[in-house]
């Protein structure tokens, strides 16, 4: 009954976050003059990311490092499969403008370089620093392109509609709408891991399947909303940012952390193989069509969730 009412509650908390954090994030985004595209890169994508943070943070100092790592790939195979296979099957999301570009060869990069990790056994502090510092890197050249630049400036006048709302009331609702995507999240996974416990299904898989998708609820359901109103540059930018900050900031992060632990995140053998390959093929192929800034269709949608369906099941 509990396990019911955690699915039941997290799940209303996570509809409501979603609607809320994109209609005020669009607005911030009109009231500021930044283009929709930079919104869904940062505040959107770290927001809605903060629950695999707090999961893998628990995670890695509670000593299971395969839910850490699970947690990560999981989460960013179906942020391309299953969120935006689902975005485009509800609208055909359009791929194009500098930012876009820009972002999916940082993606390719990190994804290149987080498998490197990986491979070799395990990820620790100096793996960490790295991918923190490219975070860093990461987050000071699109808020500075955004301001000063205005590459995508021609996607404002014609993707946000006119609100009047001040800076601050939009910012405190966008804040609001975060916290409850975290909670919300928090209560699904919770009643999800407990579910999956009782038929004994192994943590490397939960992190893989139940605990990804539970914290990637938030970028499902935000993406969901946002293609729902005709917000492609949001929920494309969704999953970008969301896949960025997941590989550099939560792999990042876990990796600082993990010494407190005794040693590094040990990568089981379970994730260098299939896992990783799955991850490089989902991530590069969705970095080269931000490249060549092809866009979505429902039929290329379909396709997406397909393969995410297949993917779950191969895991099973």
């Amino acid at each position: 009954m509990m396990i019911a009412i955690s699915l039941a509650t997290g799940l209303l908390l996570l509809f409501g976050g979603g609607h809320y954090l994109v209609r005020h994030a669009v607005s911030l985004a009109a009231v500021l003059n930044v283009p929709p595209m930079v919104i869904g890169l940062t505040i959107v994508a770290f927001g809605t990311s903060a629950p695999e943070l707090v999961v893998s943070l628990n995670a890695v100092l509670t000593g299971h490092d395969d839910i850490v790592i699970g947690n990560v790939i999981g989460s960013n195979i179906a942020n391309v499969l299953l969120v935006l296979g689902l975005s485009a099957l509800i609208w055909p999301i359009a791929a194009n403008g500098h930012s876009i570009r820009r972002e999916g060869m940082v993606l390719m990069l990190a994804t290149c370089a987080f498998a490197a990790m990986c491979h070799s056994g395990d990820l620790g502090f100096v793996d960490g620093l790295i991918l923190t510092l490219g975070l860093t890197g990461f987050a000071v050249v699109t808020v500075h392109k955004a301001m000063g630049g205005r590459s995508d400036k021609s996607a404002v006048s014609s993707e946000i509609p006119d609100h009047s709302r001040s800076v601050m009331t939009d910012m405190g609702l966008v804040v609001v709408s975060l916290a409850a995507l975290a909670a919300g999240s928090h209560m699904f996974v919770d009643g999800a891991v407990g579910l999956s416990r009782m038929f004994g299904i192994s943590e490397a898989v939960i992190g893989l399947t139940v605990v990804a998708i539970g914290t990637a609820a938030p970028e499902i359901v935000t993406a969901a909303i946002a293609a729902w109103q005709r917000q492609s540059a949001v929920a494309i930018g969704n999953v970008l940012g969301s896949n960025i900050f997941n590989i550099l900031g939560i792999a990042g992060i876990a990796g600082l952390v993990a010494p407190l632990t005794g040693g590094p995140i040990a990568i089981g053998p379970q994730f260098a193989a299939a896992g990783l390959a799955v991850l490089l093929i989902t991530q590069i192929g969705f970095a080269a069509s931000c490249l060549l800034c092809l866009p979505v269709g429902r039929g290329a949608g379909a396709l997406l969730l397909a393969g995410y369906a297949a993917y779950m099941l191969s895991l099973f």
